[in-house]
């Protein structure tokens, strides 16, 4: 059990908002630095490899460094993801080849695996029920904040210094960050002899990196992109085999059999489509359909970046009146709300889209943080990395999934002499644009937002899916809501 004393909890928030904030911003500062970095490294070919190794790197070790924080105590496993997340970031910004980038990027994401669900970890081993949403909505404010400025701290560092620098820069945030951490932040674990599963381990990376892989390479012919689906979905069902019989399992298997696990489970996983799916497109939407800046387009998905961390923070006290599943289920009710509005219109008009993007990071902060605030009181210290690294590690499995489903519809619509992706290309294009005549404009654009209309219409059912799980989330008692938030602050005194 950590202890940890009262007056050093500010700044071991400090320390966590920092290297929480670095991981967050690293996601939407380099896509500004990209044509500055293709410019000068080249490798236009292979670019996109500079976001996927990212993804991939930064997802499937999450249930690893959960199970690490649970048998060798948060601060450690904390201190490590950030140490590797600063490496990656110098490294990358000396890559002297595109090769060299992606492997330092896949370095950095390494590293940011460890930094988000041991964060929310050790807030929920800090804070009572009553603290810990407050708490967890500043995190989610640092993510907000992070897509606010991350693309105007990238055009900035590009015009005015070197894209290196867009690296660069975490290596004294991250040194002050585990300073601190190191200085203030004292926990005492239980000595006892581990046996880390590592077959289940090897197996979930290869299994999981495999089928994202094939879901991810949009350009590859489809067979093969099958083969690595068909073969990562394989060796993902062998490691289930796996953790039954092996001794401490990085993902316990029973524990996802408890109903308020398991659907937790869905509503991350499908509310991590709808997420990821919106930030992914709704900007494409602005730049290709309306005609809009890439500023524009940044400003369409800020209010659910806004709606988010205020909801968070309100859940608390939604929570300790009424429990979490009715928070959660007013959540899941504003997800499909939001999304109705934009996929019942072929073309919605701009003030739909801010409103609608408004009420759906309402609901992601309600529903998301409520469950995961559930979580965390119903299982065990030793148990409780786990959960809060499966939440992560499920949102963003369900993103990549509704990224890749979304993008395939886009793809979809098609004329006689143009495709939905060509139409797509010509209209991001100013330059492009301009030249073309009134009725191909036109037909470019009816193919894009048609394109895009399927994908908001997925959208709207991956909502449903969400809202479905929060319904059938375990009723609580008023006998059982208050016991769990006397031993969320038996915790706290034993903290």
């Amino acid at each position: 059990m950590p202890i940890t004393a009262s007056r050093s909890k500010v700044w071991i928030v400090i320390a966590i908002l920092l290297a929480m904030f670095l991981s967050a911003l690293d996601m939407t500062i380099v896509g500004t630095a990209m044509p500055s970095i293709i410019n000068d490294l080249h490798g236009v070919a292979i670019y996109g490899w500079v976001f996927s190794a990212y993804l991939l790197t930064s997802t499937t070790p999450v249930p690893i460094y959960s199970k690490l924080a649970d048998m060798y105590g948060r601060k450690t496993v904390f201190l490590a993801g950030t140490f590797i997340f600063t490496l990656g970031s110098v490294l990358s910004g000396l890559s002297q080849s595109m090769p060299e980038l992606i492997l330092f990027r896949a370095l950095q994401g390494l590293g940011a695996a460890g930094v988000l669900p041991v964060a929310l970890t050790i807030v929920g081993d800090l804070f009572t029920l009553e603290q810990r949403a407050k708490v967890q909505g500043l995190f989610s404010a640092v993510w907000g904040l992070s897509a606010i400025i991350g693309p105007l701290i990238g055009a900035w560092i590009v015009e005015n210094a070197s894209w290196r620098w867009v690296f660069e820069i975490n290596l004294p945030v991250g040194i002050v960050a585990m300073i601190i951490l190191i200085t203030t932040f004292h926990e005492t674990v239980e000595k006892k002899v581990h046996k880390l599963d590592t077959l289940g381990t090897i197996l979930l990376t290869i299994g999981v990196t495999g089928f994202l892989i094939g879901l991810m390479q949009t350009s590859w012919h489809l067979p093969l992109r099958l083969v690595f689906m068909g073969l990562g979905v394989l060796i993902t069902w062998s490691f289930l085999r796996v953790e039954r019989s092996a001794q401490e399992p990085i993902l316990p298997l029973p524990l996802f059999r408890q109903p308020f696990v398991f659907f937790s489970t869905g509503v991350n996983l499908f509310a991590g489509m709808l997420l990821f799916g919106l930030i992914s497109f709704v900007p494409l939407f602005v730049q290709s359909v309306e005609f809009g800046t890439a500023s524009a387009a940044g400003r369409a998905i800020t209010p659910m970046l806004v709606g988010w961390p205020i909801a968070a923070m309100a859940s608390s006290r939604l929570i300790v009146r009424s429990g979490y599943r009715p928070v959660a289920v007013i959540g899941g009710l504003l997800l499909v709300g939001g999304s109705v509005f934009m996929a019942i219109t072929a073309i919605p008009q701009n003030f739909v889209v801010l409103a609608s993007t408004l009420v759906i990071g309402t609901g992601l902060g309600l529903s998301l943080t409520s469950l995961l605030i559930g979580l965390q009181s119903q299982v065990p210290w030793d148990l409780r990395g786990v959960v809060t690294g499966s939440t992560q590690f499920f949102r963003t499995i369900g993103g990549s999934i509704g990224v890749a489903l979304m993008g395939t519809l886009i793809n979809l619509p098609k004329s006689q002499h143009l495709t939905a992706n060509q139409a797509t290309q010509l209209l991001l294009n100013p330059a492009k644009r301009h030249t073309l005549s009134p009725s191909v404009k036109a037909l470019a654009r009816h193919l894009t937002a048609l394109g895009l209309h399927h994908a908001f219409e997925m959208a709207l059912g991956f909502a449903l899916l969400t809202f479905l799980s929060t319904w059938l989330l375990p009723r609580q008692s008023k006998d059982a809501k208050q016991s769990q938030i006397s031993s969320s602050s038996a915790l706290q005194q034993d903290a």
